[in-house]
């Protein structure tokens, strides 16, 4: 499995947990200092095909594209609002994530400071921080379970309070991410 210090990850437990929120503001924090770019991957399984629609075989196993649109009310969207430097956004069949993410790598100036919002991405590239939101009355969806596991800070959101744990994280643009 490659390492990426550069890389954070943020996963979830389930849908609305408050990913997006937290990588919004550690967005906001990191941006003042350092370029940032972000991801936000959308894994495709084959049992989910309700959530996600079909897929049939005319259609691209894998996708990426750039999010350029400030006003629209997309997570991606908002993330360059928050002051990432360039986003994208990755779909495609949980088997294509990989390609895809080297895609991703290839539009973007590395070595540099990259969160990407994602449960599949961890399962093929080790980041230099997973960091997982979950809350405390929600039933954890299995395929998030293992990354729980291997979590370096797990963020129990309310909703309401805020992330104090944004301030325990740092990049260094030749350490990469890390916690303090």
């Amino acid at each position: 499995m490659h390492h990426d210090s550069h890389l954070l990850i943020v996963g979830g437990t389930g849908r609305n947990v408050g990913k997006t929120e937290f990588i919004c503001r550690l967005i906001q924090r990191i941006s003042a200092n350092h370029k940032i770019y972000a991801l936000k991957v959308s894994a495709v399984f084959p049992d989910e095909a309700v959530f996600h629609g079909s897929h049939s075989a005319e259609e691209s196993r894998q996708s990426l594209f750039e999010e350029t649109r400030r006003e629209s009310r997309k997570d991606t969207s908002r993330m360059l609002r928050a002051g990432a430097a360039r986003v994208f956004y990755l779909r495609g069949e949980n088997s294509e994530i990989e390609a895809g993410f080297q895609q991703f790598s290839r539009q973007i100036d590395t070595p540099g400071a990259v969160i990407c919002e994602s449960n599949s991405l961890g399962a093929f590239i080790r980041p230099g921080l997973l960091i997982m939101v979950k809350t405390m009355r929600e039933k954890i969806k299995p395929r998030a379970a293992d990354r729980l596991k291997q979590a370096d800070l797990i963020i129990v959101s309310d909703g309401r309070s805020g992330f104090a744990e944004l301030e325990k994280i740092h990049y260094h643009p030749i350490r990469g991410w890390f916690l303090k």
